[in-house]
């Protein structure tokens, strides 16, 4: 499904990027816009940068750039990915044969001909393609009105098919109907008018379907007020992000658009699905509008603002200063920022579209298996391959329900589906958890895969926990990796702790012990624990942040054990337990702790077991509503 002439429009964005920049705003200048909304402040050693090329270095923002006029044009372009131009009307990958045909643009050139996807064009008016590359993919464009003839191989045959090129224009979101009574919505970009692309389809089609699959598998994003008006149309009104500023300043935005549909919906992403894609999956996530399925998205929880010649005439003339000015957060107050957007479903990209098509295209009436997915029931679709059902199956937590039907449907696990239909699966849970009290938080972060085993399918869950094994579990539940090193003497560079540890210390998660040492091996007392987590919840939650914690938690009857219970912590430790204990009931609301045990139960002394740290990580995700 995915995507139309892509190739195409990488081909013109890259050429647009070789363009050698002519920098007319001057570093003065571009020091006084930065100062005004940059999001992580002009560091000092940028004032004496003799070049713009050198103060951008000297930020280490890869979002903040300056773009000259063509590359502002094509960054414009990028956004809004429309295709326009003359050919046939097929987007095609590079095969070692030639050019392999993905899809076609409905009604081109191409599908008129009798062109099919997984057709291989050998050779263009009798030229070969082999090996497949830019070269031949450029034979296909050519002006209005000129006839091509494309060489294809189609099950050990050659046929030759003849067309006439024409306008080709593809918008960035398109849709379609599938089988089932599936409606599916592909949607590249969030471009001025994909908003209202989607609610012209949604209007359509929606009396059509019995549920909606949305592809933003590659979007890197674009404009936040589309995916806003675009979260209206499948959730109605409501409030769906929050930004706050270089000073701390937060300010909400919403829409107040009907929704254009009710129905069941499936979000598929990935790797690649960035920015306004991950604001609109986490939004669908927070709500449990839909599940999301797919890899852990991209990680950009930060917003740019653009300053050209209609916003700054004085600066620019075409030419254009793109900032980042504000982290950004979701519905539920959480930031992708780094962390991506994990999905409700982690499910490997060669699957993802199958699995998510087989929740769409089954029924009460002819499916064995059912799963609970957000607010709704999916049916799987029975004529589902097995690899693909497999894939599902491995992506459930125990969170989730599971339902077999085998002649009525009863609630199970996903391994006993999986034996009862025969499948062989990658099992993530551990084996070695069934006694532990924490096995349903464990398992689930084993699901998610956020967990690393001791083995094979084993997890030691009465290990105990070092300060090294902390940061690599934390690094890797919140998706972050080390750009520098040298923050500890002890913290050498080549070993198995090093980035988590450095990446845990960049976002001020840890300190050391003194002396510029960190302790990698020594034991985690559940008071240490606790603060990093404090701090963990703080770094995603912007009412967690934002909210006063002096500590004064009034006179209930709650407030006071609280009150003394932390009493026995280190007063450096007060505040993180504060916000663990109290912050999503007077904060953000009444979800309740985000501790694994009750307060009164924990001893700031003891020592932390791995099944305990997993229980932790998991009580903090789902108390956040991260993970189900």
């Amino acid at each position: 499904m995915k995507k139309y002439l892509s190739r195409f429009a990488a081909a013109a964005l890259a050429l647009a990027l070789l363009t050698v920049p002519s920098y007319a705003l001057t570093v003065p200048q571009a020091l006084e816009l930065l100062e005004e909304s940059y999001y992580y402040g002009v560091p000092d050693a940028a004032y004496g940068a003799a070049g713009l090329d050198e103060l951008f270095e000297m930020l280490g923002d890869r979002y903040t750039v300056y773009m000259t006029a063509g590359e502002y044009q094509a960054f414009l372009d990028a956004v809004e990915d429309t295709v326009d131009l003359v050919g046939v009307g097929i987007t095609v990958k590079y095969a070692e044969g030639g050019l392999l045909v993905e899809s076609l643009v409905p009604g081109g050139p191409a599908q008129e001909a009798g062109l099919e996807p997984g057709d291989l064009i050998v050779a263009v008016d009798g030229v070969s393609c082999a090996p497949g590359g830019a070269e031949a993919r450029d034979r296909l464009l050519g002006d209005e009105g000129t006839s091509v003839a494309l060489t294809v191989l189609r099950e050990g045959s050659t046929q030759t098919f003849t067309m006439t090129r024409r306008a080709i224009h593809v918008d960035n979101t398109t849709a379609e109907l599938l089988e089932g009574g599936v409606g599916y919505v592909d949607c590249n970009s969030f471009g001025a008018g994909t908003d209202e692309l989607l609610v012209q389809a949604l209007e359509q089609y929606d009396s059509q379907v019995d549920c909606w699959l949305m592809d933003l598998r590659g979007n890197g994003g674009g404009y936040v007020d589309s995916a806003l008006e675009m979260l209206a149309a499948v959730e109605g009104p409501g409030i769906y992000v929050y930004y706050e500023d270089h000073a701390g300043d937060v300010v909400w935005y919403g829409c107040t658009s009907p929704s254009a549909t009710e129905k069941p919906l499936i979000l598929l992403v990935d790797g690649d699905s960035a920015s306004a894609s991950e604001l609109f999956a986490a939004n669908v996530r927070d709500t449990g509008r839909g599940a999301v399925v797919g890899s852990r998205t991209f990680g950009k929880g930060v917003v740019q603002q653009t300053m050209n010649e209609n916003s700054h005439p004085e600066y620019f003339d075409g030419d254009a200063l793109k900032v980042t000015s504000y982290r950004y957060y979701s519905a539920a107050g959480n930031t992708p920022d780094k962390m991506g957007v994990i999905p409700t479903l982690l499910v490997d990209d060669e699957y993802a579209y199958a699995v998510a098509r087989a929740l769409a295209g089954g029924s009460e009436e002819t499916s064995r298996l059912c799963v609970m997915l957000g607010t709704g029931l999916f049916y799987v679709d029975p004529e589902a391959e097995e690899g693909t059902v497999a894939a599902l199956l491995a992506a459930l937590p125990p969170q989730v329900l599971v339902f077999y039907n085998g002649g009525e449907f009863n609630q199970c696990t996903p391994a006993e589906a999986a034996r009862e239909m025969g499948l062989d699966y990658e099992d993530r849970w551990f084996s070695d958890v069934a006694d532990s009290p924490y096995k349903n938080a464990v398992n689930a972060m084993g699901a998610y895969r956020l967990l690393n085993g001791t083995a094979p399918g084993r997890f030691s869950p009465e290990e105990r926990f070092s300060r090294a094994q902390l940061c690599v579990m934390l690094a890797r539940a919140l998706n972050v990796t080390a750009s520098g090193s040298g923050y500890f003497t002890d913290v050498p560079e080549g070993r198995w702790y090093t980035d988590g540890v450095n990446a845990i210390a960049e976002l001020g998660l840890v300190n050391g012990v003194g002396g510029g040492r960190f302790d990698p091996d020594r034991l985690v007392t559940q008071e240490e624990f606790f603060t990093i987590m404090g701090r963990a919840a703080r770094y995603i939650n912007v009412a967690l942040d934002t909210y006063g914690w002096e500590l004064d938690l009034g006179e209930t009857p709650r407030a006071q054990m609280v009150r003394a219970a932390l009493s026995s912590y280190s007063p450096w430790a007060r505040t993180s337990m504060a916000v663990l204990t109290w912050g999503l009931e007077d904060a953000v609301g009444p979800q309740g702790d985000l501790l694994y045990a009750p307060l009164e139960e924990l001893d700031p002394s003891a020592l932390v077991l791995r099944e305990e740290a997993a229980a932790e990580m998991y009580a903090l995700l789902a108390g956040l509503e991260i993970l189900p």
